[in-house]
């Protein structure tokens, strides 16, 4: 049950990744995902961003579901893009998923969770 878990969130993390970046913004939405507080608008850099941690993300999902043994380093790759990219282009309703990235980071790397007991591999 948790690996299944663990997979979904990974893959569905990387999905919205797309979803946010990838499409446009509309009109009167409270702000646009590809304005950077540091860099002004810059949606090239923010979907190519995006794409790359959603790949990353799915990847380490579809790795764990088959076993692999690298799935977490991709894993921790793909939510260390993410993390940059969501402080380069910082909202505070990111914070929540930065602290979720940020302690899956440290839980991954060095925790070593979830055990190999929890996710079969």
């Amino acid at each position: 049950m948790w690996r299944f878990l663990f997979i979904a969130f990974l893959i569905a993390h990387g999905g919205i990744h797309v979803a946010m970046w990838a499409t446009p913004a509309k009109e009167g939405e409270p702000f646009r995902a590809s304005h950077s507080w540091l860099l002004g608008d810059q949606r090239g850099l923010a979907v190519v961003g995006a794409l790359v941690a959603a790949a990353l993300l799915v990847a380490a999902g579809i790795g764990l579901w088959a076993h692999a043994e690298w799935w977490r380093s991709v894993a921790v790759i793909g939510l260390a893009v993410s993390f940059g990219l969501m402080v380069l282009f910082f909202h505070p309703w990111f914070l929540f998923i930065q602290a979720v990235n940020a302690g899956l980071i440290v839980g991954l790397v060095l925790l070593d969770w979830p055990s190999k007991s929890m996710v079969g591999a």
